[in-house]
């Protein structure tokens, strides 16, 4: 798979193809928050920027393996999220989310499970104006 058709395909992904029409390219999207835990679910809750349609895209990861981040700020913009199926630090298959900074977050993580949720509406920080 491409790196533009992984993301449709995760679990739940259909209901953000539903609600924005198309997958979003989260191009200038904001971080919203991240949790890691080392045991059980960690989310990776993204922001797209699509004023007309607001809400949140929330990654669920089980099982991360790796991951490398840098630079987590009070507003982390991205230029973009690639997800990829790799062979992960252990051999075994694995997803794995680029976050391509504009500012702020940037880095990785491999999962081996990924589920998606849709949360419509506006920022649930309030920080994001649209």
């Amino acid at each position: 798979m491409s790196l533009n058709d992984i993301g449709p395909s995760l679990p739940g992904a259909d209901t953000v193809v539903e609600w924005f029409g198309k997958w979003p390219s989260f191009h200038d999207g904001e971080v919203i928050s991240l949790e890691l835990a080392r045991k059980g679910e960690s989310v990776l809750r993204l922001y797209p920027y699509y004023p007309n349609k607001p809400a949140t895209v929330d990654f669920i990861f089980e099982e991360i393996t790796d991951l490398e981040l840098d630079d987590f700020s009070q507003q982390n913009v991205i230029m973009a999220l690639y997800i990829e199926e790799v062979v992960d630090q252990t051999t075994k298959k694995a997803f794995r989310f680029s976050l391509v900074p504009c500012n702020g977050l940037a880095g990785y993580i491999d999962a081996r499970r990924v589920r998606v949720q849709l949360v419509p509406g506006k920022s649930p920080d309030g920080v994001s104006s649209w």
